[in-house]
């Protein structure tokens, strides 16, 4: 019934809110170059300057066409303005996180929120406090140590999941993330927002079977009425099969990807955040405890594959074991 009273005014006091916690360590006098693009809510644009001008920061928004896929690299000239920013907000419609341009931010501090809603940013799994993120935190140093570990890796889950692959012993295909702007002396790392996940990139060609995405990925949008299913030979994607959802995926590659879009996998990760609930979008449901998304395409994170896309795609209830060890079993962390 209340909803109907609800005023642009009253979901602008909601996100400012909300936005306190992932901006907390927002220093004074910072300059913090804000990118968006024009598809992107206003609201959500507005708020996030709001906050930051109410650290002290110095905030300068940046707004420019939507990208045509995720991946896509912003313009020459949010390139170059960030050279003059001490950090950077990822606040677009398609993702930034996998492009040239985020991989050569050098020391900038950066903050990924792309495919931000006002329904993510107000949702449970982004109203977290100290005692979560500790949490979080530590559920993340757990499951680091079984992606640092090397050796074989294979997922199922219930809706037919039959993936293996090799893992290498390093920590420099593990993304290690922070879900706000923690300073580490004049450093700034990456945060995401919603924060919640552990990921690793396995080695390039290992992949051998069956990933089913029975949550949601990048394309069509929403919750998937039917599964999307990856065959995977020699560690690329040799067949996709399906519904509507498939044809969404394939089309998706006809029209943005290239020959390595389907390296196979890019990424493996693991949700890490217990507030966080499904809500058939990637930017959220990744986070979700008792998830996991296997990606294909451009494995930036440690690996060598370059390619226009990297594709996230979710799957729920994981088992995965790393040499015969299972660190998470039909969704629960073996750690709780």
């Amino acid at each position: 019934m209340l909803e109907q009273y609800v005023s642009p005014g009253n979901k602008i006091i909601d996100l400012v809110a909300a936005l306190q916690f992932p901006f907390a360590k927002v220093r004074r006098a910072e300059e913090v170059m804000v990118v968006t693009d024009t598809s992107m809510d206003p609201l959500i644009c507005q708020a996030v300057m709001a906050v930051l001008r109410s650290k002290g920061a110095d905030p300068t928004l940046m707004m420019y066409t939507p990208r045509a896929h995720h991946t896509a690299e912003p313009t020459r000239a949010v390139a170059h303005a960030l050279a003059g920013a001490d950090i950077c907000v990822f606040l677009t419609t398609t993702a930034l996180a996998h492009s040239e341009f985020s991989e050569h931010r050098g020391n900038k501090g950066v903050l990924l929120m792309e495919e931000a809603t006002v329904d993510i940013l107000t949702s449970p799994g982004c109203q977290l406090e100290e005692a979560d993120m500790d949490l979080i935190l530590k559920r993340e140093r757990w499951v680091r140590e079984y992606w640092m570990e090397g050796g074989d890796v294979h997922v199922t889950t219930p809706a037919g999941t039959d993936i293996r692959a090799k893992l290498v012993k390093t920590d420099k295909r593990v993304a290690r993330v922070l879900g706000i702007l923690e300073p580490n002396g004049d450093r700034r790392g990456a945060g995401t927002w919603p924060f919640g996940e552990c990921r690793t990139t396995p080695l390039e060609g290992s992949g051998e079977g069956r990933v089913v995405w029975d949550i949601c990925g990048h394309v069509p949008p929403g919750r998937y009425a039917q599964p999307v299913v990856l065959t995977v030979k020699e560690g690329r994607v040799v067949k996709i099969e399906g519904g509507k959802e498939a044809d969404g995926v394939r089309r998706y590659f006809e029209t943005h990807g290239d020959e390595n879009s389907f390296a196979a996998p890019a990424e493996i990760s693991v949700g890490l955040n217990h507030k966080a609930t499904i809500m058939g979008t990637v930017r959220n449901d990744k986070k979700a405890l008792g998830t996991s998304h296997i990606a294909i395409g451009r494995s930036d994170i440690g690996g060598t594959i370059v390619s226009a896309t990297h594709f996230d795609g979710l799957m729920a209830r994981p088992t995965i074991t790393v040499n015969g060890k299972a660190f998470i079993k039909d969704g629960v962390l073996q750690c709780e």
